[in-house]
């Protein structure tokens, strides 16, 4: 659960996908016969292999509700953001438990897992099938989840509930779906993200900001030793950290500080922070991109927001803010790096932006309160291994 600094209290199928229709075409050619011969036929046939369809892109987007109903939703909507055919295509929404507001993609691409914070469970969503599994059970608050590079365990953060403040994250073995014991990090955990290799995880301790929780406002994060599944020494940031990100190399960790107005880059090598990034807005998420990271502002009790941020990874420097629509909220890549995808919870829409140009492309209406999100690459019916086979009679000369 992400909370944005102005309300406090709230927080950060299949579809149908179009491609070519491929036919398996068959060329005959009537045997000859010459000077009188009669004829016998040999047949020879050779096969070749289509390449496979670009796969399509799709969102899988949590819908928490909006407005009133913020907090209310209980749908997990698959949009296809881009096919080889180019326009986008909503699939139907699959149930899910009330306030979803995280979502992870396994490594395999096969299951997509929703952290419902409202139900204090984890449903998993076979991609292929469209259908939701048993609800597995987690701490109270899931506010957000990750998956392991090696696919076997996902990792959720018990935020609390309105009442009652968290401090722990739940294991759950991904293959028997299991969950396993908590591991006690700091209070009200948000974000959290594993290192490339595997050994670390980076939790986001916001504290209380979510109303009604009692206690003060976070500014840690906390390491994780995931071999011994033991929290390490915390890490000084801004107030209410949020969203995180890590770079593909695992050198650096960006975390949003919601009510510091900034992004701390901490430096994995020794868990050291680096001076705060400003932003002008509520900092609530943050995705890394080539060689920036950008970050999702929020409005918060200062500023507007609703925008996105780029900062150079290398410089930590901020760039000029992409305006984009009402409530923006969190911020997914695309798998090639090139466009980011931002939920617009006021608006009920995806808004892309073009990660190369900075320019914001036609939006996608999604309605119900569209909120976290994953994206993935999904293959394309008839792409692979379709086989095209060319089979001709030749006429073979009988001696007379």
């Amino acid at each position: 659960m992400v909370a944005t600094a102005a309300m406090r209290n709230s927080r950060g199928n299949r579809c149908r996908r179009t491609g070519p229709v491929l036919a398996l075409i068959g060329a005959t050619a009537l045997g000859l016969s010459a000077c009188g011969s009669g004829g016998t036929s040999a047949a020879s046939s050779s096969t070749s292999t289509l390449p496979p369809l670009p796969p399509s892109v799709v969102a899988y987007v949590a819908l928490a509700g909006s407005g009133v109903n913020l907090g209310s939703g209980h749908g997990l909507a698959e949009v296809t953001v881009a096919t080889s055919s180019g326009g986008p295509a909503l699939g139907k929404k699959i149930r899910v438990g009330t306030y979803p507001d995280a979502v992870a993609v396994n490594t395999a691409g096969t299951m997509a897992y929703v952290a419902n914070y409202a139900s204090n469970t984890v449903t998993p969503v076979n991609i292929a099938t469209g259908r939701a599994g048993k609800p597995i059970e987690a701490g109270v608050g899931p506010a957000d989840i990750v998956i392991t590079p090696n696919g076997k365990t996902a990792y959720v953060t018990d935020d609390g509930s309105a009442s009652v403040l968290g401090d722990t994250i739940t294991p759950i073995n991904l293959a028997t779906d299991k969950p396993g014991a908590p591991i006690t990090v700091g209070p009200g955990p948000q974000g959290i993200v594993i290192t490339p290799n595997g050994l670390t995880a980076y939790v986001a301790d916001a504290g209380a900001i979510v109303s009604g929780q009692s206690g003060g406002v976070g500014n840690t994060v906390t390491p994780i030793d995931l071999s011994t599944r033991i929290a390490g020494k915390a890490i000084t940031v801004g107030n209410g950290p949020t969203g995180m990100a890590i770079t593909s190399d695992g050198s650096t960790v960006f975390v949003t500080n919601l009510d510091s107005g900034s992004v701390t880059p901490i430096a994995t090598a020794n868990n050291s922070a680096g001076a705060p990034i400003s932003v002008p807005g509520g900092p609530i998420s943050v995705a890394v991109a080539g060689q920036d990271a950008w970050v999702v502002d929020t409005p918060s009790n200062t500023y507007a927001g609703n925008n996105v941020v780029p900062i150079s990874v290398s410089s930590d420097r901020a760039g000029a803010p992409i305006t984009v629509d009402k409530g923006a909220q969190f911020i997914a890549i695309t798998p090639d790096g090139t466009t980011g995808w931002v939920s617009c919870l006021q608006a009920n829409a995806l808004v892309p932006i073009n990660l190369a140009t900075h320019k914001i492309g036609a939006s996608i209406r999604v309605a119900g309160g569209p909120f976290a999100m994953a994206i993935a690459d999904q293959a394309q019916p008839g792409g692979s291994g379709v086989t095209t086979t060319t089979s001709a009679k030749k006429g073979k000369k009988k001696k007379t």
